[in-house]
C-alpha cells in the first residue's frame, strides 16, 4: 500500500503539515508515502500570485528541505519520496523542467488544472461553453498534455481527466483523444495515476474512468495510485478498491519513482 500525491497546508487550500501526513500514514500501515503538494507559479514575478491555489515561489526551497529532513527523521518507520504536482504550461515547459533539475525530486505529477499560463482566474466554464467552445478547449487540453507527456520532466499523469470533476461531460469530450494519449504514455514511459479523489465530487469516480484504464493497460501504460489527499484522514482512500479494480482489469504490479526512476510493486 502506498500513496504517491498527497498534498498539505502551504498549497493554500489543504489542511494539516506534511508531518502530519507522514503520521497518519505510517498509522494506516503505509510502508511508502508520496509528497507532492503544488508547485509554485514560477512564471510569475509576484511570489504568491494565488495564495489559495498554490505555495509561494519563495516557499519552494522550504518545502524541499523540510520533506528531506521529515525523510530522515521518519525513516525507520515509512519510505517518504519526495515529489511535486506540476501544473502543465505550454509557454513554460522548459523553465519547469530547469526548476525541477536543481531539486533532489524523486518524481513530478504532471497535472492540467488550467489551460494556459495567462487564464488561471479565467478558466472556461464548461457547463456554460459552447459546443465549439468545447471542443476548442479539449484540444487545447490534449495539447498541453502531449507537451508534458514529451517534456521529460514528467512522470506521472495526474487525474488524467480531472476536468469532468466540474463537468461530467467532459469524459465523452475527451474520449476521442485517448488512446493517443496512452500511446503517447506508454511510448516516454510516462505512468499514469489512478486518481480516488474524483470521489469527492459530483462526478463520484476516479481520474480516470475505468475505461480509460482497460485502454491504459492495452497500451502498455505503468499505473500508480494517488488519493490526492486534502486533510491526512484521506491517505490512501479507497486504496483496495483500487487494487482489486487493477487486478480485475489484468494489472498485474504498479509503479512509484524514485530519483526519477521506476520501481515496481507487485500487486499480488
Amino acid at each position: 500500500m502506498f500513496d504517491l500525491h498527497t498534498h498539505h497546508d502551504r498549497c493554500g487550500h489543504a489542511a494539516g503539515s506534511l508531518e502530519d501526513y507522514i503520521q497518519e500514514a505510517i498509522r494506516k500501515g503505509l510502508p511508502i508515502l508520496g509528497i507532492s503538494d503544488h508547485s509554485p507559479y514560477f512564471f510569475s514575478w509576484e511570489n504568491h500570485p494565488y495564495p489559495q491555489l498554490a505555495m509561494a515561489a519563495a516557499e519552494f526551497d522550504v518545502y524541499i528541505e523540510e520533506a528531506v529532513r521529515l525523510k530522515r527523521a521518519y525513516e525507520q518507520q515509512i519510505e517518504l519520496l519526495i515529489g511535486v504536482e506540476s501544473d502543465i504550461f505550454s509557454d513554460q515547459i522548459d523553465l519547469y523542467g530547469r526548476k525541477y533539475a536543481q531539486y533532489p525530486i524523486d518524481y513530478v505529477i504532471g497535472s492540467i488544472h488550467f489551460l494556459s499560463s495567462a487564464a488561471i482566474m479565467d478558466a472556461l466554464d464548461f457547463n456554460t461553453a459552447s459546443e465549439e467552445q468545447q471542443q476548442i478547449a479539449v484540444k487545447r487540453y490534449v495539447e498541453v498534455m502531449m507537451l508534458g507527456i514529451e517534456s521529460h520532466w514528467v512522470q506521472i499523469v495526474g487525474h488524467l481527466d480531472g476536468f469532468k470533476r466540474g463537468y461530467p461531460g467532459f469524459r465523452n469530450l475527451l474520449s476521442p483523444y485517448i488512446d493517443g494519449i496512452l500511446k503517447r504514455m506508454a511510448d516516454r514511459g510516462v505512468a499514469m495515476e489512478v486518481n480516488t479523489n474524483g470521489m469527492q465530487h459530483a462526478c463520484q469516480e476516479w481520474y480516470p474512468s475505468n475505461d480509460v484504464i482497460e485502454r491504459a493497460l492495452f497500451h502498455g501504460v505503468h499505473i500508480t495510485f494517488g488519493s490526492d489527499a486534502h486533510h491526512p484522514e484521506r491517505i490512501a482512500s479507497d486504496w483496495k478498491r483500487v487494487r482489486e479494480a487493477l487486478l480485475a482489469i489484468g494489472y498485474k504490479r504498479m509503479v512509484v519513482y524514485k530519483e526519477r526512476k521506476p520501481h515496481f510493486l507487485h500487486l499480488k
